[in-house]
């Protein structure tokens, strides 16, 4: 699409790049860079909370002095960018809430103060943001210092987030540097009626039909720069940046992706470009988690508006680097009722198994396995006879040594109920390939499993990656395991929110329930919590559940 052309002279400040990349990868001398205007991004994704960053398990830590990432740190960052440079635009592409003791001692109101120490110029929704109910989230977006963006929305009226003015949460925003209109719009998570308590009242629109309405109305206001930023994931950004015209870079979250060449673990190279017919490109980044990065991403433009040069990478917040004195002063204050959690002793575990949020979405993870022994042991009263968890789940690992409470209350934040469902064996086996239906297989998605285990082959096409399904059974004293039968049924003890249909499992929100009145009273974290005290110290739980998923490099 035609863009209007860049007000003022802007050759300088184009030069300010020692190297940048153009579309075809080649480099291009600081001489060489076509004339126009440089925008910077600093950005942050699925921050979950981690305000005191994380340990070296990938663990919220409750003191920032010696972990990687937190609020303070990023903040001296972005203030240290903002101030250096002429044109920056600081980004939060959502799912703040969660993950950490500090979120659930804190809340939305402990967030709220600590980022607001952060100057970001806009932030999106991510499903989190759900989590308590839109009343809640209303509450937040009305305290927080920046502008919510979500294009993609519609509260209905009467909705709590109907109430909250235009500055507070709005389709987008234009922010003018130097006589350049840089346009921003966002794009909520639409799963978040499926992923968390959206209540009634708020609609989604689809994705790309609100993005080509907000390119236009950005473009029509004057806007020489379109900066989509989103919660839907690195797939779906590529898949944004291919169909929707005149976006110049898309800022995203929610699938915890790593991008940058030679950095263990990463999708992609960051940015990540997406070529046009017409020639022109679209730039896609990511910061990984938990505070733990913040991407910064220069991009020159011509003096057309066209993306014509880039460089950039994330950078990882280290232990060294400096942390704003009045964000630290927050996260200090919260870890007091963080460190109280730290006091009561459940356990103990000596196994150093994979484990954590990034392994159980990658295949076989301690905490997955054992919270799924820990739900089929407790129904098996009722029954059960297998027990599937999703990796997203577990949301961090069990400490190597004394396990405390508050390290459960991290693993399993959300409250969770049980629940008992009838599945036929075609049904369970549909279950597992929705758990590896992510395009590099590994996601929340992936389905942790107890009296059941499978096989998987990563390279085949989605819906056809299960090798094969056994169902543990005993015969004469002995385990057995024989193939899952497409037609039988089979009782199997999950969280309450699959239950529902949550993650995209609607095939267990039709299944039939069964009787298991502790299932609806007993939460995630009680169940786990009085499996590991029954089994301390924790018990290395029985592997080849899951089998033939890629190595992983975390």
């Amino acid at each position: 699409m035609p863009k209007p052309l860049f007000s003022g002279s802007l050759a300088a400040a184009a030069c300010a790049a020692a190297l940048l990349f153009g579309p075809a990868g080649r480099a291009f001398a600081a001489d060489a860079v076509p004339s126009g205007f440089t925008l910077e991004i600093v950005h942050v994704n699925d921050m979950h909370g981690a305000a005191a960053g994380i340990d070296g398990r990938g663990a919220p830590a409750d003191d920032d002095r010696h972990s990687v990432g937190g609020f303070a740190r990023a903040a001296a960052f972005i203030k240290a960018e903002k101030a250096g440079r002429p044109h920056v635009l600081a980004l939060d592409a959502g799912d703040r809430w969660q993950g950490s003791l500090f979120f659930r001692t804190g809340g939305p109101d402990f967030l709220a103060r600590a980022c607001a120490g952060i100057p970001f110029d806009a932030s999106t929704l991510g499903n989190h943001e759900f989590d308590l109910g839109v009343e809640a989230l209303a509450r937040y977006i009305d305290r927080s210092a920046e502008p919510f963006l979500a294009s993609n929305i519609r509260p209905e009226a009467g909705s709590p987030l109907a109430g909250l003015s235009a500055e507070k949460l709005r389709p987008w925003r234009i922010l003018e540097m130097d006589g350049v209109k840089v346009g921003v719009f966002g794009l909520a998570n639409t799963e978040a009626p499926s992923f968390a308590a959206a209540s009634a009242g708020v609609g989604f629109l689809s994705a790309h039909e609100a993005a080509r309405r907000a390119v236009l109305a950005l473009e029509r206001a004057g806007a020489a720069v379109v900066v989509a930023l989103t919660h839907q994931g690195y797939a779906a950004d590529l898949e944004l940046a291919r169909r929707v015209e005149g976006i110049d870079v898309v800022v995203g979250g929610h699938t915890h992706s790593l991008l940058g060449r030679g950095l263990p673990g990463a999708e992609g190279p960051y940015p990540t470009p997406v070529a046009h017919a017409d020639g022109s490109v679209t730039l896609v980044v990511q910061a990984k988690r938990s505070a733990e990065y913040v991407g910064r991403l220069t991009v020159g433009f011509s003096e057309e508006g066209e993306v014509r040069a880039w460089t950039g990478a994330p950078v990882r917040l280290e232990p060294s680097m400096p942390r704003d004195a009045a964000v630290e002063r927050e996260v200090e204050a919260a870890a007091r009722a963080v460190r109280a959690f730290r006091a009561e002793r459940i356990g103990t575990n000596e196994s150093r198994m994979p484990d954590g949020l990034d392994p159980c979405r990658a295949g076989e993870c301690l905490s997955g396995l054992l919270a799924a022994d820990a739900f089929l042991e407790f129904a098996r009263p009722f029954g059960a006879e297998i027990a599937l968890v999703n990796g997203g789940a577990i949301r961090a690992p069990l400490p190597v040594g004394p396990i405390d409470r508050g390290t459960l209350l991290e693993m399993h934040p959300f409250g969770n109920r049980l629940a008992l469902i009838s599945l036929t064996g075609r049904e369970i086996r549909a279950a597992l390939e929705h758990g590896l239906a992510e395009p590099g297989v590994v996601g929340p998605h992936l389905l942790q499993p107890a009296g059941l285990r499978y096989a998987v082959r990563p390279e085949a096409p989605v819906g056809r990656r299960v090798l094969r399904v056994e169902v543990r059974g005993m015969r004469s004293g002995r385990v057995v395991w024989t193939p899952i039968e497409p037609e039988a049924r089979y009782r199997v003890a999950t969280l309450e929110y699959l239950a529902r249909g949550g993650d995209g499992f609607p095939g267990f929100a039709r299944a039939p329930r069964l009787p298991c009145p502790p299932c609806s009273k007993a939460r995630d974290v009680e169940v786990f919590e009085a499996h590991i005290r029954a089994h301390d110290p924790v018990p290395m739980p029985e592997r080849g559940r899951i089998e033939g998923m890629p190595p992983a490099n975390f």
